[in-house]
């Protein structure tokens, strides 16, 4: 077997911890898998994981080995592309993830063109709100919108979102407006429960200045997409960015409320693992994120 192609597979499996994971984003049977780290075993001389039915975990050689496998083929990867100069045409599949609601708007509706810009790459999409773990998943690039956690992920950031405050007509006419930011005190409120202070939101105004103010709801969700669906269906009063509700603002099925005081801006962040070497498809992928972003 190549032995680069098995040190590839090998860390993968480090990285994923698991056979069949592996397999799944490299199109290979779990049996071809196994052979692979059975080659290099057999290579070495000496065993690198430790199998059980329930998980896979290196030993002492293979977490030693897994580091040097990472710099040998970040290594590999940056001679090519310092030799090509740029030249090299972008290959292989590429994994990336974002929000559903991202992904319908500034993803999808571009696709297309960017397939046909680079023939010799495929697209292997995750889809969802729920947290990933890029590392262990294989992702190459996951879009991120909001404010970042601390990490170990490289973040360039794509665009901005503006946000804006929205209600049905249907919740307005049954609980009144709100005038002012303190007003939504009153208020059932939808909440974001990724972030870190849900309940917090932050408004500036050119009269009034920053505020912050403290809001509370009955009803609180990790995806935007479930947001959108509680503001029109009249649970309550969300923040929202304005491309994941212009659609119902222009059909009424939304109104902006507080015109007047303005939520502090999400930077939108493409997000990939620490390496020397960016691999050419993820930085076109990034351009042509910022472009599609651009032409919203």
């Amino acid at each position: 077997m190549d032995v680069m192609q098995s040190m590839e597979v090998f860390r993968r499996v480090a990285e994923a911890g698991s056979f069949s994971a592996v397999g799944r984003e490299t199109a290979m049977s779990q049996s071809t898998v196994s052979k692979h780290i059975a080659a290099l075993e057999q290579r070495l001389g000496t065993k690198l994981l430790n199998r059980s039915t329930r998980q896979l975990n290196l030993t002492e050689a293979g977490s030693e080995y897994y580091h040097y496998c990472v710099r040998i083929l970040n290594d590999f990867q940056e001679a090519e592309a310092s030799v090509g100069k740029g030249k090299i045409v972008p290959t292989g599949t590429l994994r990336i993830a974002s929000s559903a609601a991202f992904g319908r708007v500034f993803v999808m509706p571009f696709l297309n063109n960017f397939l046909e810009k680079y023939p010799d790459i495929q697209i292997d999409y995750l889809i969802g709100e729920r947290s990933i773990d890029i590392v262990r998943q294989g992702i190459d690039l996951a879009i991120h919108v909001g404010p970042l956690a601390d990490s170990s992920l490289i973040a360039r950031k794509i665009g901005s979102c503006h946000r804006v405050v929205v209600a049905s007509p249907a919740y307005l006419l049954k609980h009144g407006f709100p005038k002012s930011p303190g007003d939504l005190k009153k208020h059932s409120c939808l909440l974001q429960s990724q972030h870190k202070t849900p309940g917090e939101w932050f408004f500036t105004s050119s009269t009034h200045g920053d505020e912050s103010v403290v809001v509370s709801g009955r009803f609180m969700a990790s995806s935007n997409d479930a947001l959108v669906e509680a503001a029109l269906n009249g649970l309550g009063i969300a923040t929202l960015c304005d491309w994941q509700v212009k659609d119902y603002l222009k059909s009424g099925r939304l109104t902006v409320l507080l015109p007047k005081f303005r939520l502090s801006d999400y930077d939108v962040n493409a997000l990939y693992p620490e390496r020397r070497f960016v691999p050419q498809k993820v930085k076109r992928l990034i351009d042509y994120l910022r472009e599609s972003y651009k032409q919203q």
